[in-house]
């Protein structure tokens, strides 16, 4: 049986070797990674004093960045394009890394779980955070966060003492996007780091859009779908899904020159995970906007989806749009000004790519995701429909295997609402989709509902990604 002594010791993921002494604010720990099978370089710099840290993987298309700044939790992809991440779980999941690694807060307790391992829970964030610990050293080994729906584990090995500091030199993380890992290569103690060293990166400047440019939407699809050329090929046809990442089919990828790389996995609507690779694009033109050097996953979307790609969120932080889909178009501008001052006002925030808004369903509250290529009109999750027993309270109809999309497809029930509001805004009688999934998107206990076309329809929608806005006006006024 352990000491109580070491049961009451919960040390960080870099913990003080030695209880005398001064150990060192700063550490910058240059890394060899391999990210997602992809090869690269890297850095993780830590702020002892403050938990402020930034990881940074370096590895062509599959390289990312995620920060805490000691305000702001923030992630970017790898053209630098960083986000303040405003989801509850996401900024937690950041933050529980920041204090995983320095100093774990007061509360955490230590328990045993059922194979015998101990773990310490803190559960002063909204869905806490696992750390098990060897019960020797009292060394963290692990941590695990809960992001939404899913599970980030990182394992920390090859523990070394570094200037009055036990230091992890492997680093292993396990998530719903794949597996990096890195080796520490080099560590450096500086004495003075800028505190913009913690803050997002600028915005890349890797975008050409003179004036606004309008596309056509498809009209042969119920969903928004434009045509976009990648490498200067011919047009292809994809889908415009705001929280989406930029995706393009292993045949589509082939036909533009691009050379795939890696292996990761993406989840999605149904309960299975779909494999991955990256590759980049010299350039992606949409109407008369040039994007450049813009990173893309390559996924095979399937029968259910007939299209040639995705894309959303990395053309949208980029320029700001006007969606209409009554009419069939999209403008893009250099900024929301250049499409007036009309429509109610709502502001947004970041669940990873996608916007997320406050509303309300029946009166019931709860956070909306904002999902254009989502041909439902409210997709209610799964954790939102059973803790307010929707499902009797609607008197909904079964629909088996209603909703298709990466990972398979879910069971819903159908109903009607006599209201739901965006924000201020109150949209009256919509139909809504009850989800029942036991894995999946659905299953994010951050998110009520996920907003579809059949809503913004009855919008002209503007899209200020820089401001975290959308403008909402009526279907018929707009332009």
């Amino acid at each position: 049986m352990l000491a109580a002594p070491l049961l009451a010791a919960v040390l960080p993921v870099i913990a003080p070797a030695h209880d005398g002494g001064a150990a060192p604010r700063y550490l910058r720990m240059q890394l060899a990674v391999v990210a997602y099978g992809v090869r690269g370089t890297g850095e993780l710099l830590v702020d002892r004093a403050t938990g402020r840290f930034v990881r940074r993987l370096d590895a062509g298309p599959a390289s990312e960045r995620e920060g805490w700044d000691g305000e702001r939790a923030w992630r970017a992809d790898a053209s630098g394009m960083a986000r303040v991440e405003g989801n509850l779980d996401q900024r937690d999941a950041i933050r529980a890394f920041a204090d995983a690694l320095v100093h774990l807060p007061a509360g955490a307790r230590v328990v045993r779980a059922a194979d015998g391992t101990e773990q310490v829970r803190v559960r002063d964030l909204a869905r806490g955070i696992d750390v098990v610990r060897d019960p020797i050293s009292g060394l963290v080994t692990a941590i695990v966060r809960y992001p939404g729906a899913t599970r980030d584990r990182t394992v920390f090995a090859d523990q070394r003492t570094v200037d009055g500091l036990v230091v992890p030199f492997a680093l292993t993380d396990v998530s719903i996007d794949g597996v990096w890992h890195a080796d520490v290569v080099g560590l450096t103690t500086p004495a003075h780091v800028a505190p913009s060293a913690f803050a997002p990166p600028p915005a890349p400047r890797d975008t050409a859009l003179h004036g606004t440019t309008s596309v056509a939407l498809d009209p042969s699809f119920d969903l928004p779908v434009l045509r976009v050329r990648v490498n200067g090929g011919p047009p292809l046809r994809f889908l415009l899904d705001t929280g989406g990442q930029n995706v393009i089919t292993p045949a589509a990828a082939a036909r533009c020159g691009m050379q795939p790389v890696g292996a990761g996995t993406v989840d999605g609507t149904g309960p299975g995970i779909a494999p991955i690779q990256f590759a980049t694009a010299r350039t992606e033109q949409i109407g008369g906007a040039l994007f450049r050097d813009q990173p893309f996953v390559v996924l095979d979307l399937g029968a259910a989806l007939p299209v040639d790609g995705i894309v959303g969120y990395e053309v949208l932080a980029r320029v700001a749009a006007r969606l209409d889909l009554t009419r069939h178009r999209l403008d893009l501008a250099p900024s929301a000004a250049a499409f007036g001052a009309a429509g109610v006002r709502e502001p947004f925030v970041f669940d990873e790519r996608e916007p997320q808004v406050e509303g309300a369903l029946d009166g019931i509250p709860g956070t909306e995701a904002v999902d254009t290529g989502n041909d439902n009109y409210v997709e209610v999750d799964t954790p939102f429909v059973r803790a307010h027993d929707l499902l009797r309270r609607y008197h909904a109809i079964p629909d088996r295997g209603g909703v298709v999309g990466v990972g398979g497809a879910i069971d819903e029930f159908i109903a009607r609402a006599r209201a739901l509001r965006i924000g201020n805004l109150v949209v009256p009688d919509v139909a809504i989709g009850l989800t029942t999934s036991r894995r999946g998107e659905e299953t994010d206990p951050s998110v009520a509902m996920q907003i579809g076309d059949p809503v913004w329809r009855r919008f002209v929608v503007i899209f200020d990604y820089p401001n975290q806005l959308i403008r909402l006006v009526p279907a018929g006024n707009g332009p």
